[in-house]
């Protein structure tokens, strides 16, 4: 009896997946029809590069979160050409070095927290590598030393490349390319 429901199973998949998804899960055949063939499939946890320092970050990944952050030790603002600056600096974990950026700031966000007040926390524009896919997104500053993962990466980086499997950890490559 096993091998027969194992073997009806099998052909349910193979000759309709879409008929088998449909009815096991509640989905309508329209909704499993997306191809997902141009995303990447990434773990909980990744490595992310910051290329302009080549800096490389164990990284959480947070579908829950909008924006990504980066964990800073310190941030000191400032004014060049009337425009707002931060000075802030990065520890690598594999030197224990405090690595420096001077970026102009994009802008200032409002950080709803739970059961906590709202923060506001400096928003820059960083150069990020993660997997095959270079690209420039949004991170707002903020002190992760609490926290085990110094970089949140969040539905700005995600959207549209990646898919997550919270069953993998650190899947990602890390040669080629740029985003498209």
């Amino acid at each position: 009896m096993f091998i027969i429901r194992c073997l009806v199973m099998f052909l349910a998949l193979t000759i309709s997946p879409t008929i088998f998804l449909s009815s096991a899960t509640n989905v309508s055949a329209d909704d499993t029809s997306s191809d997902i063939s141009g995303f990447v499939i990434i773990g909980e946890a990744e490595k992310v590069t910051f290329t302009s320092k080549d800096l490389r970050l164990n990284a959480r990944i947070d579908t829950g979160a909008q924006t990504s952050s980066l964990g800073v030790v310190d941030q000191q603002p400032f004014e060049r050409d009337g425009k707002k600056w931060l000075d802030f600096s990065v520890q690598d974990p594999d030197s224990g070095n405090l690595i420096d950026f001077k970026m102009p700031v994009v802008r200032i966000a409002e950080i709803k927290r739970h059961g906590a007040a709202a923060q506001e926390r400096y928003v820059v524009k960083l150069k990020i590598k993660l997997g095959d896919i270079e690209m420039e997104r949004e991170f707002t500053l903020a002190d992760r030393a609490r926290y085990t993962f110094p970089v949140l990466i969040g539905r700005n980086v995600l959207s549209g490349k990646y898919l997550v499997d919270v069953n993998r950890k650190y899947s990602t490559s890390h040669s080629g390319g740029k985003e498209e």
